[in-house]
C-alpha cells in the first residue's frame, strides 16, 4: 500500500517524547492518514508541503505533547456515576444524609416513590465510622438506596435495598467479602468488598442506549482533557455473559459512537466466557475506519481486549488492604479478596489463553502475592501486553526492586496520595517510607503507568502529575515523606508513553515520531515551563486543542485568540 500523503503541517513547540529520556522538542510535525510522518525542523517538514493543506500554527506560550492515556479509568462505571449522586469523601453523616432526603423529596414530587437511588463517594474516615441502616430509612422512607464508598470497596444499603436483594440474618457472607452485623448476627447495611454485590441482582440493569450515550458524552468530556485513550478495568457490577466490556465498546466503536481509544479488561467472572469467545489481549474488537495506523495506512482499531482484572485485596479507606503487619488504627491486617493459589491458578488460566493479568493489590502483602504469582507463571510475562500491578500503594523495599526484574508494570494513580495520603497516616504511620515509591519503581526497571481511577477520583489528569512531582496536595499540605518524587518530564512520561508501552503500543502510540498515530494535545506553555507546584499552572492545566488521528476532537474558543 503506498504511503499516505500529508494532509496536516503542525508548526510550534512540540515534545515528541522520542528516545529514553527528555520532551524531544521539535518544530514541525508533518501528518497524514492519522500518523506522524516525520517531525523535525520546519525546513524539514516544509519539504511535505503541498497546496490546500491543512495548517495547524500552536502560536506563542503554546506547546504540544502527545495524548495522555489514563491505564486506569472505570469508563461505563464513571459515565453512569455521572448521572447518580455524588457524596464527597470529606462529608460528613449528617452532610450525606440531608443530601440523600433532598433528592428523595424532588423524586417523590415527580411521582417516583420507588425507584432506586443509586450513588457513591462517602468514606468511612468523613462518617467517623460505618453509617447505620436506620438513618437512611429515615430520610428516604420506603426507597432502595445502594451507595459506593468513595473507594468502591464498600456500600451503603437501605433496609428496602435489602429486602429487595433478599440480604437478611441468614444470608452468609461470600468469599472475599463481609456483610457487617450487629450482636444479633443482622446485617447492618453496610457491605465490604464481594459483599458489596449482594444487591446487584435486584438492581435494574441499565438501558443500553442510555449507557452508549453516558459513555459517549463523557468520553468527549474526557478529550477536552487530553486524554486520548483510557484502559478500562471493568465494571464492578458483575456481568458474568460479558454483555458489555469489551464487547460493549466494540459496539460503539462498529456505530462511530466511541470518541477516543480502550483496551477494555474483564472480571474473574467472565474468564471463562472470555475464553470461550477467543479474547486475546491487544485483540482489536472492530475498526473505526477513519482511524489509520502506522503501517501501511491499514486502519487501527478504536477498542482492543485488555487484561484479566483480579483483586488482591480491598482498600485502604475501608481498612481492607492486605498488608504484611497490621493497622496503626485497627490492628487488623486487611484480608485478600482472591487466596493466593487461586491467583495463581487465574493467572496461569488466563495466560494459558492469551489474556493477560493485571492484580489490584493496594496493601505490601497483597503486592507481594500479585508478584509471586506473575513469577509462578512466567508465560504470564511473555504475552503482547505486560502484567501489571495496579495501585501499589505500599510495598515494601524488597517488593519493589522485584517490579523490575520480572518485567511486571506499576500502574498508579498519584491522586490516591491526595485521597488515601490522611488515611495512610493513621493507618501506616511508621511506614510511609514504603507508600507511592513512584520513584523506586522506575529505578527497578518497571514501567510506570499513571491513572485516575475515576471515578473514585476525578478523571482530570493534570493534578496527579503535578502531584507526582511536588508529593504535596496543595499549597498548604507538607510534603509527603519519602524520596519519591518523579522529575517533570518522567511524570509525563507516565502518563502518555509508559500506557502505550504496557499495552503493546510500541511504534504505535504514545510519541510524535514517524509511524505513530497523530494524536497530540496542545497546552499552555506555562503548564511546562513555570515550576511545579501545587495549584499552579501545571495542575490546573486546560488543554486548548486535542487531535485524535490528526483530526480535531476538542477545540476550545481560546485557541483562536
Amino acid at each position: 500500500m503506498a504511503e499516505p500523503r500529508a494532509d496536516l503541517i503542525v508548526k510550534g513547540r512540540i515534545a515528541t517524547l522520542a528516545g529514553e529520556t527528555g520532551f524531544g522538542w521539535v518544530e514541525a510535525l508533518a501528518i497524514g492518514g492519522g500518523r506522524v510522518l516525520a517531525a523535525g525542523s520546519e525546513s524539514e517538514i516544509e519539504a511535505f508541503a503541498r497546496p490546500r493543506m491543512r495548517r495547524l500554527e500552536l502560536g506563542r506560550g503554546r506547546v504540544a505533547l502527545p495524548g495522555l492515556t489514563d491505564a486506569h479509568l472505570h469508563l461505563v462505571d464513571a459515565a453512569r456515576a455521572a448521572t447518580e449522586l455524588q457524596l464527597g469523601p470529606d462529608a460528613s453523616l449528617d452532610t450525606a444524609l440531608a443530601l440523600i432526603g433532598t433528592w428523595d423529596r424532588d423524586r417523590r414530587a415527580q411521582g417516583d416513590r420507588e425507584g432506586w437511588l443509586l450513588g457513591r463517594g462517602w468514606s468511612f474516615d468523613g462518617f467517623g465510622g460505618w453509617p447505620p441502616v436506620a438513618d437512611l430509612e429515615l430520610v428516604a422512607p420506603g426507597r432502595p438506596i445502594a451507595l459506593w464508598a468513595h473507594d468502591h470497596h464498600a456500600r451503603w444499603f437501605s433496609p428496602a435495598a435489602m429486602h429487595l436483594a433478599g440480604i437478611d440474618a441468614a444470608t452468609p457472607d461470600p468469599a472475599g467479602g463481609t456483610l457487617l452485623r450487629d450482636d444479633a448476627g443482622r446485617p447492618t447495611g453496610v457491605a465490604l468488598e464481594h459483599a458489596a454485590r449482594l444487591v446487584e441482582p435486584a438492581i435494574p440493569a441499565p438501558d443500553p442506549e442510555a449507557l452508549a450515550v453516558a459513555v459517549e458524552a463523557y468520553a468527549r468530556g474526557l478529550l477536552r482533557l487530553g486524554i486520548v485513550a483510557v484502559h478500562d478495568p471493568g465494571e464492578v457490577a458483575p456481568e458474568p455473559r460479558l454483555a458489555r466490556g469489551p464487547r460493549h465498546y466494540a459496539r460503539l466503536a462498529g456505530e462511530g459512537r466511541l470518541p477516543l481509544r480502550v483496551h477494555a479488561s474483564v472480571r474473574a467472572e467472565q474468564l471463562e466466557r472470555a475464553i470461550d469467545l477467543g479474547l486475546r489481549s491487544g485483540q482489536p474488537t472492530t475498526v473505526v475506519a477513519a482511524a489509520s495506523g502506522p503501517r501501511g495506512g491499514q486502519p487501527y482499531a478504536r477498542a482492543h481486549v485488555g487484561w484479566l482484572k483480579l483483586f488482591g485485596d480491598g482498600s485502604l479507606g475501608s481498612r481492607t488492604a492486605w498488608l504484611l503487619e497490621p493497622y496503626a488504627d485497627t490492628g487488623l491486617a486487611g484480608l485478600p479478596l482472591v487466596e493466593p493459589a487461586e491467583l495463581t491458578h487465574l493467572v496461569r488460566l488466563a495466560a494459558g489463553a492469551g489474556l493477560a493479568t493485571q492484580i489490584h493489590a493496594i496493601g505490601d502483602r497483597a503486592a507481594r502475592t500479585a508478584l509471586d504469582a506473575f513469577a509462578a507463571v512466567p508465560d504470564s510475562r511473555r504475552l503482547p501486553l505486560a502484567p501489571r500491578v495496579e495501585h501499589a500503594q505500599l510495598v515494601s523495599a524488597i517488593d519493589t526492586r522485584r517490579f523490575g526484574r520480572l518485567g511486571v508494570a506499576a500502574s498508579v494513580q498519584p491522586s490516591h496520595l491526595a485521597g488515601d495520603g490522611p488515611a495512610a497516616g493513621l493507618a501506616w504511620p511508621d511506614r510511609l517510607a514504603d507508600a507511592y515509591r513512584w520513584r523506586s519503581f522506575v529505578a527497578s526497571g518497571a514501567a510506570l503507568a499513571f491513572g485516575t481511577d475515576a471515578p473514585v477520583e476525578s478523571p482530570d489528569p493534570w493534578p496527579g502529575i503535578a502531584l507526582a512531582v511536588t508529593r504535596r496536595p496543595s499549597p498548604s499540605a507538607a510534603r509527603f515523606p519519602g524520596p519519591e518524587g518523579l522529575t517533570l518530564e518522567r511524570a509525563i512520561r507516565a502518563s502518555i508513553l509508559d500506557p502505550a508501552i504496557i499495552a503493546g503500543e510500541v511504534g504505535i502510540r504514545g510519541r510524535l515520531t514517524a509511524g505513530h498515530l497523530a494524536d497530540l494535545v496542545v497546552l499552555p506553555a506555562a503548564a511546562l515551563d513555570e515550576p511545579v507546584r501545587p495549584a499552579g499552572a501545571l495542575a490546573t492545566a486546560r488543554p486548548l486543542l486535542t487531535l485524535l488521528d490528526g483530526q480535531e476532537s476538542w477545540r476550545d474558543a481560546s485557541f483562536d485568540r
